[in-house]
């Protein structure tokens, strides 16, 4: 009986883990607000380890601004290179995790489509308009492989408004 790589591979990682050739860490983020505390650093062992963390700026990934424009469905940040969400705001009726990490897939297409036409430039955003609701997709300046989505409600949404202060959300952030 011959099993999957997967199953195999499985079996590599916690072996590893159990003899301690691989270390999970849990990397913990103060709030933007909390500049007193520094960042930790903690592995599976229980040890703390801030000499690093302690080097590198503090994080902000507060998003929750974009809760105050006016026909919100829904906002994320979104690691373009791994699709991951980094931070979720609103969205009770959305999957804001899937959305998110489909539209890596329509930032890539631009990107390919700006390298092939030659145009060398960047996106400022992306609007795709559906029958009821605007997607905004911005991907920040000073850290383009990261995007904000953001979903409105058309009838309720001033989309003009809105490009605004996804964008004075976007110069709070810092990665």
């Amino acid at each position: 009986m011959s099993k999957s790589k997967g199953d195999v591979a499985s079996v590599i990682a916690r072996f590893s883990e159990r003899v301690g050739l691989v270390q999970r860490h849990t990397i913990t983020i103060p709030p933007a607000n909390d500049l007193t505390r520094p960042v930790t650093q903690t592995s599976d062992l229980g040890q703390v380890n801030n000499s690093k963390a302690e080097k590198e700026p503090n994080m902000s990934l507060d998003i929750s601004k974009l809760g105050e424009i006016k026909g919100l469905l829904g906002a994320c940040l979104v690691d373009s290179d791994t699709g991951l969400v980094l931070g979720t705001e609103g969205g009770s009726k959305f999957d804001l995790e899937t959305a998110g990490a489909a539209n890596v897939e329509v930032v890539r297409a631009k990107l390919q489509a700006i390298e092939t036409l030659k145009l060398n430039d960047s996106i400022e955003d992306i609007l795709i308009t559906l029958g009821k609701q605007f997607h905004l997709i911005r991907p920040l300046e000073k850290s383009p492989n990261i995007f904000v989505y953001v979903v409105l409600d058309k009838k309720a949404a001033n989309l003009g408004l809105a490009r605004l202060q996804v964008k004075a959300v976007e110069e709070t952030l810092s990665l």
